[in-house]
């Protein structure tokens, strides 16, 4: 009786909710969600153009940078940019909260920090 009830009372403030105007949860913050596609494109396209030019897995893993005290490859990086990107973010956007959008920038500052501690120490 109880699940039956909490679906009930979802179901009629979804529809109050869009019989006044408001948008469902998919629909909300459109801008991080396109941002995050992008960011997603974005790492694809570097891993295919680095296999295209030689930079295989293996020669990624061995490219190291210092960030924050312990060496972490190039490979690493970037899977961690795009695992927040495909993950991360769609969860946080869909199980919306007062942090959320806290957590998304202060995730993307963080891959933003280690990629520039990686092209800091290899120019």
């Amino acid at each position: 009786m109880r699940t039956f009830m909490k679906y009930s009372r979802a179901f009629w403030k979804t529809l109050r909710l869009l019989m006044r105007g408001g948008k469902i949860p998919e629909e909300a913050h459109m801008d991080y969600r396109r941002w995050s596609e992008r960011t997603i494109a974005l790492v694809s396209t570097v891993f295919t153009t680095s296999d295209k030019h030689g930079m295989t897995i293996e020669r990624r893993d061995t490219l190291k940078a210092r960030v924050d005290g312990r060496d972490v490859s190039l490979e690493t990086i970037l899977q961690a940019v795009a695992y927040h990107a495909k993950e991360e973010y769609v969860y946080l956007l869909r199980h919306f909260t007062d942090k959320s959008l806290t957590t998304i920038q202060a995730t993307n500052m963080n891959d933003e920090y280690a990629l520039s501690r990686f092209i800091e120490n290899t120019l």
